[in-house]
């Protein structure tokens, strides 16, 4: 009769009763990788701020480039600043007050001609310009007695043609007016004493579409902080009243980035011509009609004085009515088609993404499979797909998003195939990682492409990706 020793017998037959670490691995190991992914967003910041580091580095890049040659060009006028008396009543005392009125055009028709090129400095480069601008109009005297200005009143022979031009730095040729019938070469400045240049900080007033990465001109210094003049001496003197005086000026003009014109005419046409393929229309109005080719733009205005919030005669002192003449301006900008730290900073915002979603697929690997993966190949995994961004905002700077984003991309999903096989033995599934990777980054990137429909496409694929997910993941417990 065989005895057995109850001794030897477990509570559970013939299994081993298993530890806390064994009965739990797959939830200790999810919380591991949970800790992983939230310590990779140390990294991913750090790239962050180095795409913000690099476009600063451009600013300062673009900003010497744009100084050197001439920034953003804004053109007021022609217009005619005359000098007038005018009594008030103070305290009791009647008193005599010098002003200065701005007389704008009864018409102007604005023609332009830019062609645009790239000047480098180092890896970097800006859009400039060379531009021949053609304004051409007339200006109605009458709508001097109109205004309520008498005529005694009226200093003609102190009168000066005003122009704002936003960077002077950027004339080339000597700059002649052709005023009824005379010409007149123009001088550097606008020495009109009464003269409001800076519009008021709380009125909304527009500001050109620019980079911040680019030395524009400020709209807020004025659209008379710079420019020319010229004093047509008896020419306006002998005038009766209601005379209209044609006029014509011709710019060979230097810029950056945009070229913007105010549109002081009572009706005011406009008619840009380029070379540049990827232009940005911006101000207060939009053009009218406009035809974008590989070859260049064509655009036209036409803006009436009922369009504006302000007259044909404003006093030169009224900051209310310079800054409505300053917030109408209107034109176009010389884009870039690409900017790639933009499109660095969005593809760095789906980092997490990727690497939560490729722990997810190594760890369902590794528990169907039952072939245990170490943290620290987790770890590996998960500065690589980090080192991409890294070296995706290197290689745009030099080839351009597109180009860096396929390169870096293949570069990643190669190494980690490789990395993942190797620790697993299995070739088939690193190619299986690799797959998901593909797909991930094929995805990520369609989202960039997009405009206006990457936030749904992105909120149904993240669907579909939870969905394949929970399908997979039914059977497994952890």
């Amino acid at each position: 009769m065989k005895t057995t020793d109850s001794s030897n017998q477990t509570p559970e037959g013939n299994g081993s009763k298993k530890g806390f670490m064994e009965r739990y691995s797959a939830s200790i190991k999810l919380v591991v990788i949970g800790f992983l992914t939230l310590l990779l967003l140390i990294p991913l910041g750090m790239i962050r701020g180095l795409i913000n580091d690099r476009k600063f580095t451009k600013t300062d890049a673009v900003q010497e480039i744009t100084s050197k040659w001439s920034g953003e060009q804004i053109v007021t006028g022609p217009c005619i600043a005359i000098p007038y008396t005018q009594e008030r009543i103070v305290n009791d005392k009647r008193e005599t007050v010098d002003r200065d009125m701005l007389l704008f055009p009864e018409s102007l028709d604005v023609q332009g001609n830019a062609a645009v090129e790239k000047r480098k400095r180092g890896i970097y480069d800006a859009s400039v310009y060379k531009a021949e601008i053609t304004l051409a109009g007339a200006f109605n005297m009458g709508e001097i007695e109109k205004a309520g200005i008498k005529k005694e009143d009226i200093r003609f022979d102190k009168a000066r043609v005003v122009m704002g031009i936003a960077d002077l730095k950027g004339i080339r040729e000597v700059v002649s007016l052709h005023l009824n019938g005379e010409t007149f070469t123009m001088e550097p400045g606008i020495p009109v004493e009464n003269l409001f240049t800076g519009p008021n900080r709380n009125i909304n007033v527009y500001m050109p579409e620019t980079e911040k990465s680019v030395a524009a001109p400020d709209v807020s210094t004025g659209i008379f902080a710079a420019g020319m003049n010229v004093r047509p001496g008896s020419l306006l003197k002998d005038l009766t009243g209601n005379e209209v005086m044609p006029f014509s000026v011709t710019l060979h003009l230097n810029g950056s980035m945009g070229l913007y014109v105010v549109p002081v005419g009572k009706v005011t046409t406009a008619s840009f011509q380029s070379d540049w393929t990827t232009p940005s229309f911006g101000g207060d109005f939009l053009p009218a009609s406009h035809e974008i080719t590989d070859e260049g733009f064509s655009a036209g205005w036409k803006v009436l004085d009922l369009n504006r919030s302000y007259g044909q005669v404003v006093r030169a002192d009224d900051s209310a009515a310079i800054n409505l003449v300053a917030s109408s301006l209107f034109g176009v900008k010389f884009i870039q088609s690409v900017d790639q730290y933009q499109q660095n900073l969005r593809s760095v915002k789906y980092g997490v993404l990727i690497i939560l979603l490729t722990f997810v697929m190594v760890f369902f690997i590794e528990l169907i499979k039952k072939s245990p993966v170490n943290p620290f190949h987790y770890l590996l995994v998960g500065l690589a797909l980090a080192l991409f961004y890294a070296l995706l905002l290197s290689m745009s700077e030099i080839w351009g998003f597109n180009l860096a984003y396929a390169v870096a991309a293949l570069m990643t999903i190669i190494m980690i195939t490789l990395h993942i096989g190797i620790i697993l033995r299995n070739r088939k599934q690193g190619l299986l990682v690799g797959s998901l990777l593909a797909f991930l980054y094929v995805f990520i990137f369609l989202l960039i492409r997009m405009e206006s429909y990457s936030l749904l496409a992105g909120s149904l694929g993240l669907f579909a990706i939870l969905a394949v997910i929970m399908y997979y993941g039914r059977k497994i417990k952890i």
